[in-house]
């Protein structure tokens, strides 16, 4: 586990401004999905332990390449961020995501 970078605890605090929550990106532990390095992210300790409960916000960027990239933050069931899901039509890696810390 490890803090959002640069551009995910940017991402993180746009999504939690639209659904009006009151987290800090930085303060939050996540770790990278298995999702082709489109930029999904697990967040919060015992993840395996949580289950999904609702989606809250989303929004859509254009990556570097010039194709769009949709995040959507979902919560658990106790309504606590439970996962960033990024996802590209062409399922590639999104650019804006990789080398930032």
């Amino acid at each position: 586990m490890r803090t959002p970078t640069t551009v995910e605890a940017r991402i993180l605090n746009e999504l939690f401004a639209r659904a009006e929550l009151a987290y800090e990106a930085k303060s939050l532990l996540v770790e990278s999905m298995d999702d082709g390095r489109m930029g999904s992210l697990k967040i919060g300790i015992n993840h395996c332990e949580r289950s999904f409960g609702s989606a809250c916000a989303e929004f859509e960027l254009i990556d570097d390449d010039g194709k769009s990239v949709l995040f959507s933050l979902y919560l658990d069931k106790a309504g606590e961020p439970y996962e960033l899901d990024a996802f590209k039509s062409d399922f590639s890696e999104t650019i804006l995501l990789q080398n930032n810390s």
